[in-house]
């Protein structure tokens, strides 16, 4: 548990588009004012996100005002994207630790803790007691990401499934409610989506990995610190989100019908039954650059550039573990 006598501030950033119904938000936030009046601590503040990347440039200028014998925790409420831009928002920043509460689409970050713990990190009672742990950072270019970061077809695949997602969901309310329910479907139509298109297909890309070379003919290239992305999808089953290693996986793609088939032996783990096409190693730091602009996905959010540097921060920011197993309020399981 947190010590009695630490000062902390608590900050709690929400992504109104992660939450279906307008009262589901207006709920979470009565119950945050709620669990804050019965404890008799008026030092917390909630901030409505209202665009993306809108709480990266917030929160620097927010934490200005803190004390400095203060800490500042910030909670990211909604689901990846929102904790996207809380953990660019405080990196570098003093006395800062992030927490989550999951009410997003697929919250991948949170799943890497283990089945059935997304209760336990909507818990406002164990958010507030639970200790800060120490959790590794990817650093990719001049952001930073938690969970994945994939480079290619497979970037371009989130980047339509994205799209699709949004046409279903501004239609009507049976639409959005689908399109939750088909999050993995659409990744899969959207992989078909950027085959179609061919831009990023079987790229030649120069790799340098902890100083050697592996440039090949590639698919595409990931790098993961947890094991979920795309909803339950878990190519890497092992990885941990504290481990001081990185995981790179590369798809080779000798034909895209081939390559489509084996998918979903890729999403679930077993992608080692393949060896010519799937191949895997453990980083710490690797460059990624093409002849043409790279599309890059962290953590669900979206990116060109031109070359990539992709290195980990071990114990880089002090994380929030809710899913922890002692004391707290269990009134949630």
């Amino acid at each position: 548990m947190m010590p009695e006598n630490l000062i902390i501030k608590h900050l709690f950033i929400i992504n109104p588009r992660s939450f279906w119904h307008k009262w589901q938000q207006t709920k979470v936030i009565a119950e945050i004012h709620k669990f804050f009046k019965k404890t008799e601590n008026d030092s917390y503040e909630i901030y409505i996100s209202r665009f993306p990347r809108d709480a990266t440039g917030f929160i620097p200028l927010y934490a200005k005002d803190i004390p400095e014998k203060t800490t500042l925790r910030v909670y990211a409420v909604g689901g990846d994207g929102i904790l996207f831009d809380c953990l660019n928002g405080i990196m570098g920043l003093g006395n800062v630790e992030l927490a989550v509460m999951p009410y997003g689409r697929t919250n991948n970050f949170v799943r890497g803790f283990g089945k059935n713990v997304k209760s336990l990190f909507q818990n406002m009672p164990r958010q507030y007691a639970a200790p800060a742990v120490p959790m590794d950072v990817m650093c990719c270019g001049n952001m930073y990401a938690m969970n994945y970061c994939v480079i290619g077809s497979e970037a371009d695949a989130v980047r339509y499934a994205r799209k699709i997602r949004e046409r279903m969901e501004k239609r009507n309310a049976f639409m959005q409610w689908l399109s939750r329910r088909l999050y993995v479907f659409l990744y899969f139509a959207g992989a078909f989506s950027a085959y179609l298109e061919k831009t990023q297909s079987r790229r030649q890309y120069q790799v340098e990995i902890d100083g050697n070379s592996k440039d090949g003919l590639y698919w595409s290239v990931s790098i993961f610190n947890g094991p979920y992305y795309g909803g339950n999808l878990h190519p890497v089953n092992n990885a941990m989100l504290n481990d001081g290693i990185l995981d790179m996986l590369f798809v080779r793609g000798r034909g895209f019908f081939r390559t489509f088939c084996l998918l979903p032996f890729y999403v679930t783990g077993h992608f080692k039954m393949f060896p010519r096409v799937f191949s895997s190693k453990q980083i710490r730091k690797t460059n990624i650059r093409s002849d043409e602009p790279l599309i890059v996905s962290m953590d669900d959010e979206v990116f060109y550039e031109t070359e990539l540097t992709v290195e980990l921060l071990p114990s880089a920011v002090k994380f929030v573990d809710a899913g922890w197993r002692g004391g707290g309020d269990d009134s949630s399981r």
